[in-house]
């Protein structure tokens, strides 16, 4: 069962990584008026935190090493922070709204850095002998 979570927690660690990308190209074609709204970058940034949340649960659940735990809740923080930076702009505080692209680079590295550690922790699953003793 362990291995089932590990493998989901690699998938969605690097479907982050990647979305990283597609975050920064929703954001650009917006700013460049190909689209009228930022609804794109918003809820595709949704999705990402929803996938941050789902990792960190299955790290949790399934029991991986506390450095990928403590990396995986680094990451849900990360991007948990990204509304809260943007609401600056709102808030009259654009000083504070400017962290938000400055945090996106950040979250790139921290899930690329969670999703190797997945992947070597998953090598080592799948080289583990399971023995069973019982008489």
């Amino acid at each position: 069962m362990n291995r089932t979570f590990a493998t989901i927690h690699k998938v969605l660690t690097s479907f982050i990584g990647l979305g990283v990308f597609a975050q920064m190209f929703f954001a650009g074609i917006w700013h460049a008026g190909v689209v009228n709204t930022p609804d794109a970058h918003v809820f595709f940034g949704l999705s990402l935190l929803l996938a941050a949340l789902v990792a960190l649960i299955a790290a949790a659940v399934g029991k991986m090493p506390k450095a990928i735990i403590g990396r995986t809740a680094l990451l849900f923080f990360l991007i948990l922070l990204q509304p809260i930076l943007i609401e600056g702009r709102r808030n009259g505080l654009p000083f504070i709204s400017a962290f938000h692209a400055l945090n996106a680079p950040f979250i790139g590295i921290v899930s690329s850095i969670v999703a190797a550690m997945s992947r070597e922790a998953g090598k080592d699953m799948e080289t583990a002998v399971s023995v069973a003793t019982g008489d």
